[in-house]
């Protein structure tokens, strides 16, 4: 099991020395953003969504739920973030009180199979099918959550050929949960679960630039408290990454998508 990370709030607070609460905005996107790109990542996808204050979105696999705030604040909408562990729900929940978005942002620890099927008006996903073996599932489970017409968004990592990245990663420390596919199967079993391809870009030569900057920007912060630092292993498993985006051995895709108005 890689997400094994407990007492993360006590973790940030200890590296931190201080409170959570106090922490600024740039110190908790260092943080709660468990995905390569950043606040800057989620910018780029928020257009693609195309969301208005009234309504509400579906983010799965929420982790420390700096995507959902960042959303919440953006577009002035409601997010409901999913994810299946524990102590990333209690972290984010802590996240989002002292943030003051409590009353626009929650978290429930739950699998999407799990779900009640209520029709969001939208949705997204960032890194999060790398662990999904069974892609094909996972998607027909987000659409049959989302109102006809609704758009979807997502932000993941794809094999580019036969060889699979160096473990540990930042989603599996031994590869035995890690499941790639490449981008234009990853695109085909979207659209096979009722979704309409609207954009699909690969964003990895960005992402590559973003990587340069890492370094920079954990300076600029200041802090201790970084989301490698609070991860098992956490700086081999960004570093292993960074090796894989820059010898080409994965790509990063943003892809837009309308569910079908007719789907179920």
């Amino acid at each position: 099991m890689t997400y094994t990370e407990t007492d993360i709030v006590a973790s940030i607070e200890r590296l931190s020395g201080g409170a959570l609460a106090a922490l600024t905005q740039d110190q908790r996107d260092q943080l709660d953003q468990y995905h390569a790109g950043g606040p800057q990542a989620v910018n780029r996808l928020l257009p693609d969504l195309r969301l208005t204050p009234d309504m509400t979105v579906l983010d799965v696999g929420s982790g420390l739920g700096g995507p959902a705030r960042q959303v919440a604040r953006s577009a002035g909408c409601r997010v409901v973030g999913i994810d299946i562990t524990p102590a990333y729900v209690d972290a984010a929940r802590a996240f989002t009180d002292t943030a003051g978005l409590a009353d626009r942002v929650e978290f429930f620890c739950t699998d999407i199979a799990a779900l009640e099927p209520i029709k969001f008006d939208a949705a997204y996903t960032m890194h999060v099918q790398m662990n999904i073996a069974d892609k094909k599932t996972f998607f027909s489970e987000i659409a049959r959550r989302l109102r006809p017409g609704a758009r979807f968004a997502t932000f993941d990592v794809c094999r580019n050929g036969g060889a699979e990245p160096t473990p540990p990663l930042p989603w599996s420390l031994d590869g035995t949960d890690s499941f790639l596919a490449t981008a234009d199967d990853l695109c085909s079993t979207i659209e096979s679960c009722g979704f309409e391809l609207v954009e699909w870009v690969d964003e990895t030569a960005w992402m590559r630039q973003w990587f340069e900057r890492a370094a920079e920007r954990m300076a600029a912060s200041r802090s201790q408290a970084t989301l490698p630092a609070l991860l098992n292993d956490g700086p081999t498993r960004m570093l292993n990454f960074a090796t894989a985006i820059v010898s080409d051995v994965v790509s990063i895709h943003r892809g837009s998508f309308t569910l079908a108005r007719e789907h179920g």
